[in-house]
């Protein structure tokens, strides 16, 4: 027994060394063919299998890719719908090591084959360094590595076949049979290679020590086991990443439930195929059959239920940004009654005023940060609103519904550049703390302590009187101008280099321009606010409210007008 464990850790040593070259070769040797099938080749189901299977193929490591993926998913770069489809192929593709084993790795002299490949791969990876050619060198060595490994196992279970077997999974009952699940997915889970599970359960079942079905339910748990690398990648990951390594767990688990309460039938049908086909009798030629049978049979079962998968995994893992992110009075349900419509956009819309508000506040000092994450969630709930608008959009409208909508879509026009101009604050607010204690600096304090004091005021929870009210933007404005003369007056006297000049006045009208369009969009969205409070039945007072808003938007045009005509007249200046 001793001997017969030896030979299995070297063997599993040697297995497990092979595929590690081979797949590190193999991914140099590709470049950037993952990340380009990736990019290019999954905006379909159909595309996203092929391309699963495809690059799990090319690089011999279904881990491999389904790490790539999740990473992909995690960045962004590909949606949880096309990324479980690579995964799902990559499931297919991972087969591809069983055929080789079955119809190469048993069926030639491992000596003849696999020393040429380590020889012939160490010379091209010598005299090749830093090319493809040492990278394609370097998966040689790995499949002749691979190979002799094999051949180590093989040579391992046919000592000890003959005198020892384990029973038939027929004969023994149902625990028995998760039991074998259970050896397999462990194999797995200890050395991270399906495909060296794999190759050991191939081993076996061609030196006789474990019967057929045994082996079968050996192949079922390594394949199980490849969840465990996913698992293992997402800690820490993004909640899509999480919700493709769950789908991942959830298309494996679900595989490997139907195949053990059908393992008999399709153990027959792998039979019946190889004996059609004319493939021999050979166990492990059967273990690849039904190896790939079975996680072809998991994508017919995932085609129909993918969408509800998706769904359903969508309820997983959620974050704050995608909480906040969702609309919470916006209900399709209410765009017959367009009036209740317009109150719920209005609402809605208030949620992205003060979130933009917040946004900018904390932008304007260096001490506040301001998370990266929040530009997205007021993007996002904007989307919402202009798609719930364009619906309302198209229902019989009154004139009053009409108006109201066309002067909250302004005002989220105005909060959105509000947003992309927070963007270009952010690169800049480390410049107030930096010349604390300048002969100018009191001046910027004031001014950051304005444009403060103007943002609380434009918040929704305020009066439209607040809010009208232009003192507080006049004294942005007033502080603003104050600030400029000496900022001016300070690098005309030498203090303050053109660079530093430039940088400051360009923060501090980026900061005026924010407190600017926020003005023009809570004035808007004050006015519709209001005006809903009212009994828009009433046509005097809906007259009203439409000329109010129309005198509104000519103030704003009248205002946008003066601010472009500004910079011109400083110049002039």
């Amino acid at each position: 027994m001793f001997a017969f464990v030896s030979i299995l850790i070297g063997g599993l040593g040697l297995l497990l060394i092979g595929m590690s070259l081979m797949t590190d070769g193999l991914k140099l040797a590709a470049g950037n063919t993952l990340r380009d099938i990736l990019a290019l080749w999954t905006n379909s189901r159909t595309r996203g299998l092929f391309s699963g299977f495809l690059i799990t193929g090319i690089v011999q490591s279904s881990s491999a890719v389904t790490v790539a993926t999740i990473g992909f998913a995690n960045a962004g770069m590909l949606s949880l719908e096309r990324a479980l489809w690579v995964i799902f192929g990559s499931n297919v593709g991972t087969t591809m090591t069983a055929w080789i084993v079955a119809l190469i790795g048993f069926k030639f002299n491992i000596d003849v084959l696999a020393l040429p490949l380590v020889g012939i791969g160490a010379i091209m990876k010598l005299t090749g360094a830093q090319t493809r050619r040492a990278s394609l060198g370097l998966a040689l060595v790995g499949f002749g590595l691979l190979f002799m490994g094999i051949d180590t196992l093989k040579s391992a279970f046919d000592t000890v076949g003959s005198d020892f077997s384990l029973p038939a999974v027929e004969s023994i009952s149902l625990l028995a049979v998760v039991s074998f699940v259970g050896i397999g997915f462990l194999l797995t889970t200890l050395m991270q290679s399906s495909s060296a599970a794999m190759v050991v359960a191939l081993s076996a079942a061609e030196s006789g020590m474990v019967p057929f079905n045994a082996a079968a339910a050996l192949v079922i748990g390594a394949n199980l086991g490849t969840t465990t690398t996913a698992i293992i990648t997402v800690f820490g990951a993004t909640s899509t990443a999480k919700r493709v390594a769950l789908g991942h767990v959830f298309f494996n688990v679900i595989t490997a439930v139907v195949a053990i309460l059908i393992l008999g039938p399709m153990l027959a049908l792998s039979a019946s195929v190889q004996s059609k086909f004319g493939l021999g009798s050979s166990p492990a030629i059967s273990l690849a059959l039904f190896h790939s049978s079975f996680n072809i049979l998991g994508v017919l079962l995932m085609w129909p239920l993918s969408r509800t998968m998706v769904d359903m995994l969508y309820r997983f893992f959620q974050s704050e940004e995608e909480t906040e992110s969702k609309p919470q009075y916006l209900d399709k349900n209410v765009l017959a009654l367009p009036y209740i419509a317009v109150d719920a956009l209005a609402l809605e819309l208030s949620r992205i005023a003060t979130m933009t508000i917040h946004l900018v506040q904390k932008c304007l000092r260096a001490g506040t940060r301001a998370d990266a994450a929040r530009f997205t969630v007021i993007r996002k709930l904007a989307r919402e609103v202009g798609s719930f608008a364009a619906n309302l959009n198209k229902t019989e409208l009154t004139p009053f519904i009409s108006e109201a909508m066309l002067s909250l879509m302004h005002s989220t026009q105005e909060y959105m550049l509000t947003v992309e101009i927070a963007e270009d604050i952010v690169t800049l607010r480390e410049f107030p703390a930096k010349f604390a204690g300048r002969d100018f600096f009191p001046q910027l304090d004031a001014f950051i302590t304005a444009a403060d004091k103007h943002l609380d005021a434009m918040t929704p929870d305020n009066t439209p009187e607040a809010i009208n009210n232009p003192d507080n933007y006049k004294q942005v404005e007033t502080t603003y101008d104050t600030l400029k003369q000496v900022i001016l007056m300070s690098t005309s006297f030498g203090n303050l280099d053109m660079a530093d000049m430039d940088d400051l006045l360009q923060y501090a009208n980026q900061v005026k321009r924010a407190c600017r369009h926020l003005w023009k969009a809570a004035r808007r969205l004050a006015v519709v606010r209001e005006s809903l409070q009212r009994n828009p039945d009433n046509q005097v007072q809906e007259s009203a409210v439409t000329d109010k808003t129309n005198i509104t938007i000519i103030q704003d045009t009248a205002e946008n007008l003066a601010e472009a005509q500004a910079p011109k007249v400083e110049e002039s200046a």
